[in-house]
């Protein structure tokens, strides 16, 4: 499980940003703090909890654990947030483990920068083994996203577009925002509906009283005319 609010905080928001961006995906599974379990060399039953897993071709639904021997392929990017306490079995055991089971991309992040300096860390299988990446930002072939640390968080962009991936808070305040937006949208519509009503209620009212006037012009010239023939 997550150590700190850091740790915590970076896992959900990863685990969100992905999930909303393979939202429509039906064969994208995304997960964290999920066992999985597998096979070592011996054939022994083991198991290991990443923080975050992002799996291609199966079913996006929800289980209780990831089986390797049953969905038929290891994930293809893992991300561990990483800290003092955690780093070696990271560093060492798991970046063992993810690579010898096919995990084609590995992401390590310190949220504090305690125990990796530069906090993030990538990895990228090469036939059997990892080979650290170079350069920044780090690019993720595998979700076509940039990795990026900004104010002790990690954030991921959409590497065509530059688009940041948002947040949970972030989506949230967009949410809020078109709601904002719908609800004066939806006023601005009522207002002109009740001004069209008022317009029409006057032109209608203005038509009754021209006609009224008209048929008592009307009145009046027939009462003149037969006035006139009394006269005569």
């Amino acid at each position: 499980m997550a150590e700190t609010d850091g740790h915590r905080d970076n896992m959900i928001s990863l685990l969100h940003a992905l999930k909303e961006r393979y939202r429509e995906e039906p064969k994208v599974y995304i997960s964290g703090n999920i066992f999985l379990y597998y096979r070592d060399e011996a054939q022994e039953r083991k198991s290991i909890s990443p923080d975050v897993l992002v799996v291609f071709g199966i079913e996006k639904k929800r289980r209780r654990i990831y089986k390797l021997e049953d969905e038929g392929k290891a994930p293809d990017v893992v991300f561990e947030l990483t800290s003092p306490t955690t780093k070696t079995e990271d560093l060492g055991t798991k970046r063992y483990i993810y690579a010898s089971l096919g995990v084609r991309e590995y992401f390590l992040f310190d949220p504090y920068a305690e125990a990796l300096r530069p906090a993030l860390r990538g990895y990228r299988l090469d036939g059997s083994e990892y080979m650290p990446m170079m350069g920044t930002p780090f690019r993720s072939e595998v979700l076509g996203v940039d990795l990026r640390v900004e104010d002790d968080e990690l954030r991921l962009y959409d590497s065509q577009t530059g688009e940041r991936l948002r947040t949970p808070e972030e989506t949230e305040a967009e949410h809020r925002m078109e709601k904002a937006a719908r609800r004066s949208a939806e006023t601005a519509r009522r207002i002109a509906e009740e001004k069209t009503a008022q317009e029409l209620a006057a032109r209608k009212a203005a038509e009754t009283k021209a006609a009224a006037a008209e048929a008592e012009l009307a009145r009046l010239r027939e009462e003149l005319a037969a006035l006139r023939l009394m006269k005569s």
